[in-house]
């Protein structure tokens, strides 16, 4: 254990209240875990890298050196307002269904999960007329109620089995059985030995890699090898999966095609806050319409693209190279601002230099009066300026190696550990004050590679509506660790009681946390067998608002998911 980090630690605590800020750690926890942990084979990303050494500046985010642009959070721009570069998009009506289209993207494949098949001239063919899992069993099977479940001969001739939907993988074969997870559409999937499952429910339950049954109705032969792909899908440079917009403006309207857009016909009033993930663009004469990827046309000059924060916390490597007990340097007060650094721990003394938001710098001392931190000699900067990511020991419950998270609300800090190891470290954005993130020790019992979410804001009558949010993970009832991509932030409380994560952060940390999700699964449960991360929320953040009760909780219940 590292004595002056522990030293530095109960200093910190003990003058929490005199030096403005409450304690990052409660005193239940414990001392600091050893802060000396040994690097791995990762490599630094992009402003995470560091330097050895005193360096003030380890790690600056480039997307805060300067203010943000105020914004018209009303007024719809022109119809010649800039917008993001247009998708290639191909319009087809279906003669099947009437009044519907059908969309093909820049590389011909449809858009959307329709269950609609083309023919060689680009038409739609007859429905396919696929049953959803959840529907009862098609009249004329063979597979009658009276079918006890029984072994047959499963050796197709083929080198894969594509996806026809996504769908359901459960954990025996049985329609009731608990499920695992979810397949997406198109994913090319290995199957396990040379026997399948009949059963009641199923002429042909297969077992596929890495794991789960699929009845085969679902799958159909494929000649070429099984291809699997990391869902949601992302473009080479693409930090978030394509374009989101939030709706700017007053009564506006979403329509369900591009002739009823036109027309201005059976558009659909959108209320509360509402962001759309787009899909592709469509310029008729002087104007231009965005295709949402709920199938729905909205006119550009209501939308307003959001702009993914690039920041990235620190890995392990990362965390090898820095000192003992490091900090981000950015105010609470104003968070783009630079962070001044003074000569001497007192708010008259001289400045010697400032700090881009953001810049990783270390902590070595508290001033006496516990309002100043040390970060290099004569180099003192305020404590509220700092976020500090202190190291604890796992609680009991983890076993050892396992990998947790654990995230302090006060420092507005995330780190993972690997049993006591800390492997990475980012800020994050935790409930505000009305709508706060819940205090307590989880476990991730679902992830999605993309969720939907809503819900009310502080006021209860704020509704609001976001589309698409990568890489979630539950941790409580319809409390997630998740990316936001509508602000950047980090480091203050935003949320509406989830966990917010950058971008890349979020797709680190999906990645990493348990349960493991198969390439090409859009999402996961948490298994006995299969359990997820522990998650450790503590500490308090720092009051914006009205306070309210949040509870805490020992543990986390598996209940179905309200998105938030």
């Amino acid at each position: 254990m590292n004595t002056t980090s522990e030293t530095l630690f109960a200093a910190w605590q003990r003058t929490g209240a005199d030096g403005g800020a409450a304690a990052s750690v409660d005193a239940a926890q414990g001392p600091l875990a050893s802060t000396s942990p040994s690097g791995n084979s990762s490599t630094p990303r992009g402003p995470a890298a560091v330097t050895h050494g005193e360096a003030l500046a380890l790690s600056i985010d480039p997307a805060l050196d300067e203010p943000a642009a105020p914004e018209d959070e009303d007024a719809p721009s022109s119809d010649e307002a800039a917008s993001p570069p247009p998708e290639q998009l191909t319009v087809i009506p279906d003669a099947l269904h009437p009044g519907k289209e059908l969309v093909l993207g820049p590389d011909g494949e449809p858009l959307e999960d329709t269950g609609w098949v083309l023919g060689p001239d680009g038409a739609p063919l007859e429905d396919t007329g696929l049953v959803l899992d959840d529907e009862p069993e098609q009249q004329g099977t063979d597979a009658g109620t009276d079918v006890a479940p029984h072994a047959i001969p499963f050796a197709p001739d083929a080198g894969s089995l594509r996806v026809r939907r996504s769908i359901v993988v459960r954990q025996e074969p049985r329609q009731d059985a608990p499920s695992l997870g979810t397949v997406a559409q198109d994913m090319r999937v290995r199957w396990q030995g040379d026997t399948a499952i009949r059963g009641p429910d199923c002429e042909a339950w297969v077992q596929i890699e890495p794991r789960g049954w699929v009845c085969e109705r679902y799958l159909e032969p494929n000649f070429r090898e099984p291809r699997v792909r990391e869902l949601p899908k992302l473009r080479e440079g693409e930090l978030t999966p394509g374009v989101y917009a939030r709706v700017v403006g007053k009564r506006v309207r979403a329509y369900p095609s591009l002739a009823l857009a036109r027309a201005r016909r059976k558009g659909v009033l959108l209320k509360g806050s509402v962001t759309v993930q787009l899909r592709g663009q469509v310029r008729v004469r002087r104007k231009t319409y965005w295709r949402t990827t709920d199938g729905q046309y909205l006119e550009a000059r209501v939308l307003r693209e959001y702009r993914p924060s690039s920041f990235v916390g620190v890995d392990a490597e990362a965390i090898a190279e820095l000192p003992p007990t490091f900090a981000w340097a950015q105010s609470r007060i104003r968070p783009t601002a630079p962070v001044e650094v003074k000569v001497a721990p007192d708010a008259k003394a001289a400045r010697e230099t400032v700090l881009p938001p953001r810049t990783v710098v270390a902590v070595k001392a508290l001033s006496e009066d516990g309002h100043w931190v040390s970060i290099a000699e004569d180099h003192w900067v305020a404590r509220d300026d700092l976020h500090v990511a202190w190291f604890t020991h796992a609680p009991p419950e983890v076993e050892p190696g396992a990998r947790w998270l654990d995230v302090d609300l006060d420092a507005q800090v995330l780190v993972a550990y690997e049993g006591e190891r800390p492997v990475y470290a980012t800020l994050i954005s935790s409930g505000k004050q009305g709508t706060d993130t819940p205090r307590g020790l989880f476990r991730i019992w679902v992830k999605f590679a993309e969720a939907d979410m809503t819900g009310r804001g502080t006021t209860g009558n704020d509704s609001y509506r976001v589309a698409t949010v990568p890489w979630t993970m539950f941790f409580q009832d319809d409390y997630a660790l998740h990316t936001a991509y509508w602000h950047d932030r980090f480091g203050e409380p935003m949320s509406h009681g989830c966990v917010n994560l950058s971008p890349r952060d979020a797709r680190t940390l999906y990645a990493w946390a348990a349960p493991e999700v198969p390439t090409g699964w859009s999402m996961v449960h948490a298994t006995a067998d299969t359990p997820g991360s522990w998650v450790r929320i503590r500490g308090q953040a720092r009051p914006t608002g009205k306070a309210r009760k949040v509870a805490v909780a020992a543990g986390a219940a598996l209940s179905p998911p309200r998105t938030r």
